[in-house]
C-alpha cells in the first residue's frame, strides 16, 4: 500500500518538471524571435555600401540602377544570379560577379568587352567597336581619348565582326601603329586599306589579317635598312612594297617575307 501511495507524488513532480521545461523553451524561443525581429529592423541587416569595380564604359550609377540595389534595402534579399544576368545583357559587359560581405556591403565586379577600334560615321561621330564585333552606336566617343584604330566607310556588319576578331589577335605594339582602316573596294569586301602612324600605307585582307599584320615591324625595319622611301606595303600571302612615287603595278619592289 505504501508503494502505491508514492506513485501520484512522482507523477506530479514529472508534470511539474515538464511544465517548467516547456516554459523555459518557450522563453528561449520568444527571446530568439525578439532578437531576430530587432536584428532585421536594425541597420546591421540593411545594405549600407554598394561597391562597383572594373567598369569604364558603363557608369557606376547605371550599373547600380540595373542591379536594383539601393542603400537601406535588406542585405539578405540580394538576388546575385538575377543581378549578374541583368548586367551581362549589356553589350559592353562581358562578365559580372556580385558578392555580399556582412555587415551591409555588396560588391559588383565588372569585366567589360575591350574596345578594339572606333567607327567614324558619315557625320563625323565616333563610336566604339568592341572585341565581340558589336558597334556601340549610341555611345558617342568624340570627346574621349582615341587609343585604337579608326574605321571609315564601313557598311558590312558581318565583316566588322570578322575584323574585330582579327584585331584582337594583332600584337598590341602593331595595333598601336594603325591609324585608320577602310575597305579597299565594294567589289572585294575582304580587302582593306590601312594608314599607319609612321607614314606607310598597307593593303591586306581580313583573311589572315592578324598573321599578316604581325609581319609589319620586321618588314618596315628591312625597308628602312635598305633606305627605301615611304610607300604601300602589300601584306597578303605574298608580301611586297611599292614606293609612293611609282604608280601601282609598275616597278614593284618585292621583299621576301623571310628577309
Amino acid at each position: 500500500m505504501q508503494d502505491l501511495e508514492r506513485v501520484p507524488a512522482l507523477t506530479k513532480k514529472k508534470r511539474k518538471k515538464r511544465a517548467n521545461r516547456f516554459i523555459l523553451w518557450l522563453g528561449w524561443f520568444f527571446l530568439i524571435g525578439l532578437c531576430a525581429v530587432l536584428f532585421f529592423r536594425s541597420p546591421l541587416s540593411k545594405i549600407d555600401t554598394i561597391e562597383v569595380m572594373g567598369n569604364d564604359m558603363v557608369s557606376t550609377s547605371q550599373i547600380i540602377q540595373i542591379s536594383e540595389l539601393s542603400k537601406g534595402n535588406s542585405f539578405f534579399t540580394v538576388h546575385r544570379k538575377k543581378i549578374e544576368a541583368a548586367l551581362i545583357s549589356l553589350p559592353e559587359i562581358k562578365t559580372a560577379a556580385v558578392e555580399s560581405h556582412f555587415p551591409g556591403k555588396v560588391s559588383i565586379t565588372i569585366e567589360e568587352n575591350k574596345r578594339i577600334a572606333y567607327m567614324i560615321g558619315e557625320e563625323g561621330n565616333i563610336t566604339p567597336v568592341l572585341e565581340n564585333g558589336i558597334q556601340l552606336e549610341n555611345r558617342n566617343w568624340n570627346d574621349r581619348f582615341i587609343d585604337k584604330p579608326l574605321i571609315r566607310e564601313w557598311e558590312d556588319k558581318t565583316m566588322l565582326t570578322k575584323l574585330a576578331i582579327e584585331l584582337k589577335k594583332v600584337d598590341p605594339s602593331v595595333l598601336s601603329l594603325i591609324s585608320e582602316i577602310k575597305p579597299a573596294s565594294k567589289e572585294d569586301p575582304l580587302r582593306l586599306v590601312l594608314f599607319m602612324k609612321d607614314g606607310y600605307e598597307v593593303q591586306t585582307s581580313i583573311r589572315n589579317f592578324a598573321k599578316n599584320m604581325n609581319w609589319y615591324p620586321a618588314f618596315v625595319a628591312n625597308l628602312m635598312q635598305e633606305g627605301n622611301p615611304k610607300g604601300v606595303i602589300m601584306l597578303f600571302d605574298g608580301k611586297w612594297f611599292i614606293p609612293y612615287e611609282n604608280p601601282v603595278g609598275e616597278d614593284e619592289e618585292k621583299v621576301n617575307e623571310n628577309s
